[in-house]
């Protein structure tokens, strides 16, 4: 890929990204906020709310490499809907970039050791946004299950 090519490419990620992260109202944040609290009670979980509104429990503790921004990861995950419904899982390791991932994965998951299980919920403005991504609606609420493998 050509140099003014891969500029195109980062740009428009960078475009995308912040687009996905501005734009929410307090209003807005508070009943994602009360959408992902419903959750989290009805699935008895108890995770850690960041400042940008992610909820997040570290499962396991890996002892595996620490994941930076430049990384490359392999993982298995298991994203959910707040109904539940499995919208996406990757049973067997995929490799991503994790500079490309959602703001939530990247803020969890770096400066964590590779080896590692997340469980992370996470508002639309830390996921895809008022974006439509693929079958989920724009301004979702998710629920991740992460394993990192390792780093690459």
């Amino acid at each position: 890929m050509n140099r003014s090519l891969k500029f195109l490419v980062a740009l428009f990620s960078l475009v995308f990204v912040l687009s996905a992260c501005t734009g929410y109202s307090d209003s807005q944040k508070k009943a994602f906020d009360e959408k992902l609290q419903v959750f989290m009670k009805k699935e008895n979980l108890q995770l850690t709310k960041t400042s940008s509104g992610v909820y997040y429990k570290i499962v396991t503790k890996g002892k595996g490499s620490i994941i930076k921004y430049n990384d490359k990861i392999r993982v298995m995950y298991t994203g959910k809907n707040m109904d539940v419904t499995v919208f996406d899982e990757k049973t067997t390791p995929i490799e991503f970039n994790l500079k490309n991932l959602l703001p939530a994965w990247k803020e969890i998951l770096i400066g964590q050791p590779a080896g590692s299980i997340f469980y992370i919920a996470t508002p639309p403005q830390m996921g895809y946004g008022s974006q439509q991504a693929g079958n989920l609606p724009p301004n979702s609420c998710l629920f991740f299950e992460i394993k990192v493998m390792s780093t690459l």
